[in-house]
């Protein structure tokens, strides 16, 4: 799981990355895909019951963070949410 976690995180940066240095105009759902992903990747993290309870419970915050965010960015382009 935390290499999947990996790979969601560097697709994000990646994204985040690529948008920074664009011409400046901003791919609002890539970057929303993006924290979907990454929030889907907390979420499993924070489901897995070998996990200590305190890291199950920053997991799971760090899920809602990254899906309100996806939610956000989703918005900016019309889309409403996940």
């Amino acid at each position: 799981m935390v290499a999947l976690w990996n790979t969601a995180y560097v697709g994000l940066v990646e994204s985040m990355f690529a948008e920074s240095t664009s011409d400046g105009s901003v791919d609002f759902s890539r970057l929303a895909a993006g924290y979907a992903v990454v929030g889907q990747a907390w979420r499993l993290l924070a489901a897995d019951l070998a996990v200590p309870l305190w890291a199950r419970h920053a997991c799971a915050v760090a899920a809602e963070e990254f899906e309100r965010r996806a939610h956000v960015e989703f918005s900016r382009v019309g889309g409403g949410g996940l």
